[in-house]
Parts: structure tokens; C-alpha cells; sequence
């Protein structure tokens, strides 16, 4: 039989169809690898909180300062707080990861439940000092997360399991809570932050996702827009901490239609790829 002309990688294609693997590498591999094994994640972590920690004091020395976003506030009375959020910022839940990977399944969110009624998710590296270094000063912290309602109690026990500094689910705001007379849809946590700051001055915001500081809606030229005006605050109100296994960049070139067949959410992710400028 001839074989058509065909480019060399295309032809060793055709020819090893037969031999793809299935199912294909996790697209996460890699990602949990440098989480799980590389030095630059544990000294990224401890740099970020040690400079939270060298800025507690110019942040409570100084009156005016607000790490919110948006219309300046009236802060007068209110004492300080930290706006932190939880998962892959100040607790390690990556090993689920891990196992979906070794097992070559997809992330199982019945799993992740039982992670989370657990309580046993380590701390980060440098988070419990920075957080304990804040309590010592005062500082309230609120604990901002997209856990689900219903998850407070299980997330309180891995907190002080871990050693940080809170008194009681009050300071634990899950995904969609309605406070304020104001409910965030999906992620959102611009109501949770406006209502925190609406009882207390915010001196700093500490997470590992763009939502954790802003409303993180849109395209990415629309997000570094509306980054922008703050980026001066970068290291020093607002900390972003690294997080490769999963976040809104990971689901965005699908649009999130996780209904979608494996292979076309891959074939889109490769789509928003830039191989040149």
C-alpha cells in the first residue's frame, strides 16, 4: 500500500494513532509537581508574608490606609483587619490534586468534600507566622472563601488545628453569603469585602487569586485594566501568592463549560496559547 506524503510529524502521528495513551497526561501534572516539589514555591510563600509582615506597622501607624478597592471610605473608628483568603493562600489541599493525577481521573469534588470535613490541611509556608505576627498587633482576621455554606465549622476546625488566630465561624465568609443586604454570584467576593470593610479598616488583602482583591470578571485585557489603578499596592496592601494547579485562567478559554468533552476543552486551551506576538 503507498503511503500519501505527508510531514514528517504529521505522518508519525497517523502512524502511532494507535499507540496514544489513554487517558491523555493530566493536564495538571506539571503544576502540582513545582507546588508539591520545588523550592521556589516554599521560598515564593515565605517571601510573600515576610513582607506582609514588615508592613503591620506602617499599615497601623497610618490612619488613612485602606487596602479596599474603589470609592475612599470613611475609616474613622473602626479597627484594623485582614482580608485573607483560605485555600492555597493560607492552607495546602493540593495532595487531592496529586491523587486525581496518580489515579489519571478526573478532580472529584465528593473527595474534596471529605477533604474539607478532614480538617487536616497543613499550613503554607509562612502563613502562620504572618497571621499570628498580625493577631499579636490586634488585627482581626476575616476569612474570605469560596468553600461552600455548610463548610464553616469543618473549615474553623482545620484552621485552629493549623494554629491561626480566630475566634469562631463569624470571621468565615463561604461562597454567596448574603450579608450586608448584599449576596456575591459564584466567586464574587466584592460584597463579603465591602461588608468586612464596613466594619473595620482593611489594612491588607492576601490571597492567590485576582478575585481575592478585585472583581475578577472579563477578559484578561479587561482584568489588567482594572488592575491598573492599583498597582502600586502590590506588596504592600494587596499580597498575591502562586497557585499554577487551578483558578478562573484555568477554566477562562473554555468559558467554563465544564460540560464540554476533555478534548475540546484542551484544543481551546491550546487556542489561547501565544506563540508569538
Amino acid at each position: 500500500m503507498r503511503i500519501p506524503a505527508l510531514p514528517c510529524i504529521a505522518l508519525l502521528a497517523a502512524l502511532l494513532g494507535g499507540c496514544q495513551q489513554h487517558p491523555p497526561a493530566n493536564d495538571q501534572l506539571d503544576a502540582v509537581l513545582w507546588t508539591q516539589t520545588s523550592i521556589e514555591h516554599d521560598l515564593l510563600f515565605r517571601q510573600v508574608y515576610a513582607n506582609a509582615t514588615r508592613q503591620l506597622d506602617k499599615a497601623l501607624a497610618d490612619p488613612a490606609w485602606d487596602a479596599l478597592a474603589g470609592t475612599p471610605r470613611n475609616l474613622q473608628g473602626l479597627p484594623p483587619a485582614l482580608i485573607v483568603d483560605i485555600d492555597e493562600t493560607l492552607l495546602d489541599n493540593v495532595p487531592l490534586n496529586a491523587r486525581a493525577i496518580l489515579a489519571d481521573a478526573p478532580y472529584d469534588y465528593a473527595q474534596w468534600y471529605q477533604w474539607v470535613d478532614r480538617a487536616e490541611a497543613p499550613a503554607l509556608p509562612g502563613a502562620l507566622a504572618f497571621m499570628q505576627a498580625a493577631a499579636q498587633r490586634g488585627i482581626t482576621p476575616y476569612y474570605l472563601t469560596n468553600r461552600e455554606p455548610g463548610q464553616e465549622q469543618a473549615t474553623l476546625a482545620n484552621l485552629r488545628r493549623a494554629g491561626f488566630p480566630i475566634d469562631g465561624t463569624a470571621q468565615i465568609l463561604t461562597a454567596g453569603t448574603a450579608i450586608g443586604g448584599c449576596a456575591d454570584a459564584g466567586s464574587d467576593k466584592t460584597c463579603r469585602r465591602n461588608w468586612v470593610g464596613s466594619q473595620a479598616r482593611v489594612l491588607m488583602l492576601v490571597g492567590d487569586s485576582f478575585g481575592d482583591f478585585i472583581s475578577a470578571k472579563g477578559s484578561q485585557a479587561e482584568q489588567q485594566q482594572a488592575a491598573a489603578p492599583y498597582l502600586g499596592w502590590l506588596g504592600e496592601r494587596w499580597f498575591l501568592l502562586p497557585n499554577p494547579t487551578y483558578g478562573h485562567w484555568y477554566s477562562a478559554p473554555y468559558q467554563g463549560r465544564e460540560d464540554l468533552p476533555d478534548a475540546q476543552k484542551r484544543a481551546l486551551k491550546h487556542q489561547a496559547l501565544k506563540p508569538q506576538y
